[in-house]
This record gives structure tokens, sequence and C-alpha cells, in this order.
């Protein structure tokens, strides 16, 4: 981009509202999740209710959808625990059916041997599943239909009742908005992978494939990389991912600025200490150089944008909750409870909010904490948070050690510490003169 585009830009954006917007901020990129699951409730009827997520899906809809349940009713080859969830399946597509208010309408076939559903069935992709050697195979999948745009699961397996309702409302989303939204992931860690190295390949060396939720996120979405030098986000950006930014340029920070600004959702996982980060610095050193210090990971944080926003980020001090400790080997075959490694379950979540209602257990290694004194026209709102009576901050340094270094500092305070918030309402540049060319 040049100067004078740059120059515009600033001056159109400095001092002007941003539009009222989305903003998630969690205080560790470590994050893991390990059992993120749709709300499914099962009501005395055994049948199962939408989730609020998948009702507004269903509410957007412009065009009609047609889900096509293919299973062998009638085969004797189906074994009793198929035909249970089965059942479920329809009873849950049937709900999908009245939720979809007319824009959903559901056909349900059973593909026997040679029969036109049989090959409608294989055409689609549903998969034949042999459950008796000597049998004839039976089919347990989904296609849904939206105009000439098609997508099918080709097999439902009771080992994932748990993402059913996310599956099934994924496949709608899939024919109702064929064109990926496009999602835009800056990140100072190696979160999409390596470009493909052809030495590598010769060499029968894997790759770099990034973090699986990344490749998650591929499956719906287009994932763009942006630059850690990028000056604009690019416009057809709708929601950014901004994972670890070490050390970002004020020219980096203005372009998150503008696209707040612009109405763009943004998701911040900022640490004081990254586990990937300290991994990756120590491959790339030396062991003389890692004995010389080398190999340390360095905190992230959105520095003038936070201040804008009224957000505060203390990357010297790490998370301590007693009570959510998780047991870790200490070395000498020893294992410890690290306060500092947090295992977070559903008294943690905010249980009224969208975002972590469905959340059921998440961890978090070395976490930061998150405080806010916001402008009267944002709305802070925490999202995870420790416990009240068993939570303290640590010195960075000290937590990486384990407990002996720092059981000194373990002193709960009665004050429970923030982990992830959103941020709502309407922004303010962090830049009012604009950024230096």
């Amino acid at each position: 981009m040049s100067a004078n585009k740059s120059n515009l830009l600033s001056r159109f954006g400095t001092g002007l509202a941003g539009l009222l917007v989305l903003l998630v901020i969690i205080g560790a990129a470590n994050l893991i999740i390990a059992n993120l699951r749709l709300r499914v409730d099962l009501t005395a009827e055994r049948l199962y209710t939408l989730s609020t997520g998948s009702k507004q899906v269903l509410g957007k809809l412009e065009n009609d959808v047609t889900l096509k349940f293919y299973f062998s009713a009638s085969s004797a080859e189906m074994p009793m625990g198929l035909k249970t969830y089965a059942n479920q399946v329809q009873d849950l597509l049937k709900e999908y059916e009245l939720a979809g208010k007319g824009r959903v309408a559901l056909e349900a076939y059973d593909p026997k041997p040679d029969s036109d559903s049989e090959e409608w069935a294989q055409r689609y992709g549903i998969e034949p599943q042999q459950t008796n050697p000597f049998g004839q195979p039976v089919y347990f999948g989904l296609v849904a239909v939206c105009g000439e745009t098609e997508a099918v699961i080709p097999g439902f397996n009771p080992r994932t009742e748990a993402t059913l309702e996310y599956d099934i409302t994924r496949l709608i989303t899939r024919v109702a908005w064929p064109e990926k939204p496009v999602i835009g992931v800056l990140s100072s860690l190696s979160v999409l992978g390596a470009p493909q190295n052809p030495m590598m390949m010769m060499r029968r060396q894997q790759q770099d494939q990034g973090w699986t939720a990344f490749r998650e996120l591929r499956k719906d979405y287009t994932v763009r990389e942006i630059q850690a030098d990028a000056e604009a986000i690019d416009a057809d950006v709708k929601a950014l991912i901004v994972v670890h930014p070490k050390n970002l340029e004020d020219k980096a920070l203005f372009a998150i600025d503008q696209f707040v600004l612009r109405g763009g959702r943004l998701i911040v996982c900022v640490d004081p200490f990254n586990i990937a980060d300290f991994e990756a610095n120590q491959q790339q050193q030396n062991p003389m150089m890692m004995q010389m210090g080398g190999g340390q990971a360095g905190p992230s944080t959105l520095g003038k944008l936070f201040d804008a926003w009224g957000v505060t980020f203390d990357t010297a001090k790490i998370v301590a909750d007693l009570s959510a400790a998780t047991k870790l080997n200490s070395g000498n075959g020893r294992v410890e409870d690290n306060p500092a490694f947090l295992s977070l379950g559903t008294a943690n979540m905010a249980k009224d909010d969208l975002l972590t209602a469905q959340l059921s257990q998440v961890m978090l290694p070395f976490a930061g904490a998150l405080s806010a004194n916001t402008p009267k026209e944002i709305t802070f709102t925490p999202l995870i948070t420790t416990s009240k009576d068993n939570a303290c901050l640590v010195d960075q340094m000290n937590a990486q050690f384990g407990m002996s270094a720092m059981r000194a500092q373990l002193k709960p305070d009665g004050a429970p510490r923030i982990l992830a918030a959103r941020l709502q309402g309407t922004f303010n540049t962090a830049f009012p003169n604009g950024v230096g060319t």
C-alpha cells in the first residue's frame, strides 16, 4: 500500500467512532478445548431440541433446504444399536424441519438392495456399511440439498453423538451459503502450518500441518494468513483471529484498529508465556545459545489497542488457581498438582453467554489475567473466570519452574481472575493522529 493511501485511510478512520462490533479476548493462546459440544437436550419423550445457535442459522435461511435421510430401516442386517441411534437422529432432523418454518423439508428413504433409493444413496456418497460379511450392506447417512448445491454426511456413528447437532447445522450451512466467508489469521506462531517444502517431500519428512483448530476452520471458511507487517486488513475479511501477537509494530496495530472500526469481528489470544513459542525458539537455538539464555518465549499483547479499549493485561504475571490445578509430571517420576496449569469446568464458564454456555472443559496453561476500565460505550463481559477463593497471581518465571518455585507466592486473595472476556459496543480509534509512514 502506498504512503498516500495509508494516510488517506488514516484520515478517514481517525476521529470516527467504530461500528457496533464484537471482540473476544482470551488471556491464553495455550487454549486447549477438551470437550466442546453443542447444547443438545434430551426430552422426556427422547426427542432432541435444537440449540439457540442452530435456530439462528435456520432463521437466516433465504432458500429452501431439503434434508434426505437415508437409513436401511427394514434391513435385518441393521444392528439394534444403530436402529436406536437412527431414531434419535431422525427425531433431531424433525426438529430441524419444525424450526425451519417451511424452509427445511425432511425426506426419509429406506435404500433396499437394487432399489432407486440405494442407487441415489450411492450417487450422493452415502457409504455402504457392511455389518455382516455375508449380508447386504446397510446405509445410514444424510444429504442436504439447496438449489444446485449438495453436501453429505456419508455415515452417522453413535461415537460422535456429542457433535451430531453441530455436524447437521454445518451441513445445512454449507449448502445454504456455499461461498465460504473469509477469516483472517495473524500469528507469531505457525498455527496455519508451514509452506510446502519440496525438499521435505523428497526426504519424506512430514510437513507442518498447523493447529487442528485451524484445519477445522478451513472446512467451512476461507482462511487467509495476515502478515505481521500488514498495513490493512482486506475488505472481504469478515473475522480476524490474532494469536500470540508479539511485538507488533504500530502499522499492524493500526490495521487491526481500522478493522474493528469498520465493524469486523475480532478474536485475540494473548499470553504472558506461550508453550508453543518457547518450543519453537528452543528448536531454533543451538545448545550453546540455549545455555546463554536462548529459547526464551516472549509475551504477547495488543498494547495501544488494549489501552484504547480500557483493557489491562499484565504480561509479567500468570494466574494460579489451587482449585483448578492439573496433575503434571514434575520429573524423576513425581506427579504434582500445578495450579498454573488450569483445568476449568462449567463452574468457570459464563452460563448465559452463547460463546461459553456449551463449554464443559477447558485447559489453560500459564494464562494471564484480564481486567478492564472501559469507556461507557464498551461493555466488558467476563466469559471464563477462576474460582473466587483459591486464585492469585504469580511471577511468570516462577510459574515455569513448578510448585517449588511459586509456592511462596500462592496466596489466594479472594478475587476471581478473568481469563477470557467479550468486549462489545462502539469503539474509538487508538490512533487519533494516524501512524507514521
